[in-house]
């Protein structure tokens, strides 16, 4: 696995063997009114992967959304669906409205995304659609 990004945000890594990114946020997200690096570092990041890649998102460490970003959100979206994603696993805390950004960004773009509460399964999921057996 190859490290990325590591900024006090975020944490973004690649399985070039897996064909999978990695994004962790973090508790600082909650309060950037910026991120500089954001889309550089996802590009940077899809520069390893090739088509039909899987992309698993924890966003289970966090303080509360940051709604400002947004903007940046949507662009990550188009990105992705760009680059060729296959399956986007998203693993949220049990916190309701960190899961309502999710859906209005997913509406806006149909980003395909499956949504969990736990790492563990959302990664055998991930695992499931690059053998091609995802439901």
């Amino acid at each position: 696995m190859a490290l990325v990004a590591f900024r006090s945000e975020y944490q973004i890594t690649v399985d070039a063997d897996c064909n999978r990114v990695t994004y962790e946020r973090f508790e600082e997200l909650s309060m950037a009114t910026d991120l500089p690096y954001f889309l550089d570092d996802w590009q940077r990041a899809l520069s390893y992967i090739k088509p039909n890649f899987t992309v698993l998102i924890d966003l289970r460490r966090r303080i509360g959304p940051n709604v400002w970003l947004m903007p940046i959100y949507l662009e990550l979206h188009y990105l992705l669906l760009e680059a060729g994603v296959g399956i986007v696993a998203e693993v949220h805390p049990t916190v309701f409205n960190m899961s309502q950004i999710s859906r209005t960004l997913r509406e806006q773009t149909k980003l395909p995304v499956q949504l969990f509460i736990d790492r563990a399964e959302a990664e055998a999921f991930l695992d499931s659609f690059r053998m091609g057996s995802a439901a």
